[in-house]
């Protein structure tokens, strides 16, 4: 038997609430905060009240015989009896054999909007474990394709209107890249709807992938061995320095052309000046110096680990000081799967070197906290990630261009390309250096992270045989 019906459950009683008798029945009567007038039927305890959904709720049988409860969504009653019909009408086609349940599922979403699909999709990739920058980035995609294709519903879904927004979006100057992230979130979206019975088939499985190869906006490029020792020379002196740019001797084009200009520009061969100008001038400020060069300190080792271990901003942002491991053989940093990008937990090897740097490192990062009970610091190894601003800084100053003349730039993320690249030049094996830089596939480590130039190919082809000796060995041999 089907029928509709309205939801009735316990509430506590109004304040102020009377209980009278109407037609044989109690009822609890009050009014509300709008001085309106409100009755109720009374709950057997006569404590409560009943409260009377303003929804329509359906119940029946489906095609198994089973007794279902559901939502019509309707506060109309006629609108909620076309509901229930509709339910009926399904029940009625499956038991005929003219659609199955997979596809009288798929109908019964049809008519949801998009949002709430939306919601269910995000809920999912949370319980996936999916990091909450990736899921908000996903929503956003999604909205924004969803609006501009003007698809509503799930039954709106086409490939041809996404084709067409994609086209218009390349031809106004979106990188393909950026194309592909909104094709990714589509698509994935699309197979979590077809797996739970949402969607009969993926409507956007062809859809065309865009070319990043030829369309790359950012070309990055690594830093050679002499511009990162230049960089991190340049970096632990720096915040120091700026404090001494003030004394030192303005070029002579500077004063005459720019009469604002108050601080000398920092060089290379300035830098060391600087220093010493500034170390006068804060002589009487000890513990000042000593941030500023704390300062210097933590950059400097931020990127020399970024360059060494090939670890992300966000990642080596994300080691504790219980994750350094100074004393086992090798050395090495714990990155814990829930702060690294692909969500798997690494364990990074140090050079020799380089851990005894970590250990005088923290050693001196303890002794700041003893000379200065104010300074109270988490328990992160890095306590402050350099930001682009700095990074560009102490770039020009150490004389680095940030743009070559391919037209390729240096950025934070260019010292895990450093990384990539000097594992390539010191002979490390391409699996072995995937298995250091964490990728999933080979040629994102062989043909993105490690840049070969000509000299380096050069030199592997002088390492081939040389066949004019050979053939001299021949002949000899011949001859004996």
């Amino acid at each position: 038997m089907a029928t509709i019906f309205k939801k009735k459950y316990p509430v506590p009683m109004p304040t102020g609430a009377e209980v009278v008798t109407r037609r044989g029945k109690r009822i609890a009567r009050w009014v509300d905060g709008r001085s309106r007038p409100k009755t109720a039927e009374l709950a057997p305890d006569g404590k409560r009240i009943y409260f009377v959904s303003d929804i329509w709720y359906a119940r029946y049988r489906d095609a198994d015989s089973v007794m279902r409860r559901i939502s019509t969504g309707c506060r109309d009653e006629q609108a909620a009896r076309k509901v229930l019909s509709d339910h009926l009408a399904g029940v009625e086609k499956i038991k005929a054999g003219i659609i199955t349940h997979e596809e009288s599922k798929v109908a019964s979403h049809a008519n949801t909007p998009l949002v709430h699909h939306i919601d269910d999709y995000l809920m999912h990739m949370e319980a996936c474990g999916r990091s909450k920058s990736h899921r908000s980035n996903t929503r956003r995609y999604l909205e924004v394709l969803f609006e501009a294709c003007g698809f509503c519903r799930l039954g709106d879904l086409a490939s041809g209107p996404v084709e067409r927004w994609l086209l218009q979006e390349m031809e106004t100057g979106r990188s393909a890249r950026s194309r592909n992230a909104f094709r990714i979130a589509l698509v994935s979206f699309a197979n979590w709807a077809v797996r739970n019975s949402r969607l009969m088939s993926n409507p956007f499985e062809k859809l065309p992938v865009a070319n990043e190869a030829a369309d790359r906006r950012r070309m990055r490029r690594p830093l050679s061995a002499d511009e990162l020792a230049r960089l991190l020379y340049v970096t632990e002196r720096r915040p120091l320095a700026e404090y001494g740019r003030e004394t030192l001797p303005l070029p002579l084009n500077r004063r005459k052309g720019r009469k604002t200009w108050t601080k000398a520009p920092l060089t290379m061969e300035t830098l060391d000046t600087a220093v010493e100008c500034a170390k006068d001038v804060l002589a009487g400020r000890p513990d000042f110096i000593a941030v500023l060069e704390a300062r210097g300190r933590r950059n400097a080792m931020f990127y020399r680990l970024a360059a060494f271990t090939g670890l992300r901003k966000s990642e080596l942002a994300s080691i504790m000081l219980r994750d350094v491991h100074l004393d086992t053989t090798p050395p090495y940093l714990e990155l814990r799967a829930e702060n690294e990008k692909a969500g798997r937990g690494a364990k990074l090897p140090l050079k020799i070197e380089l851990a005894e740097m970590v250990r005088k490192y923290i050693a001196g990062r303890h002794r700041a906290i003893e000379g200065s009970m104010r300074v109270l610091l988490p328990d992160t190894l890095l306590v402050e990630s350099p930001t682009l601003k700095t990074f560009n800084l102490d770039l020009a100053v150490a004389g680095i261009e940030k743009v070559d003349s391919y037209g390729r730039s240096v950025d934070i993320h260019s010292l895990r390309h450093t990384f990539g690249t000097m594992l390539a030049r010191s002979g490390v094996a391409p699996r072995t250096a995937q298995e250091l830089m964490r990728h999933s596939d080979i040629r994102l480590t062989t043909n993105i992270y490690q840049h070969l130039e000509l000299v380096d190919t050069a030199g592997a082809i002088e390492m081939l045989p040389d066949l004019e000796e050979c053939r001299g060995t021949v002949a000899i041999s011949s001859r004996a």
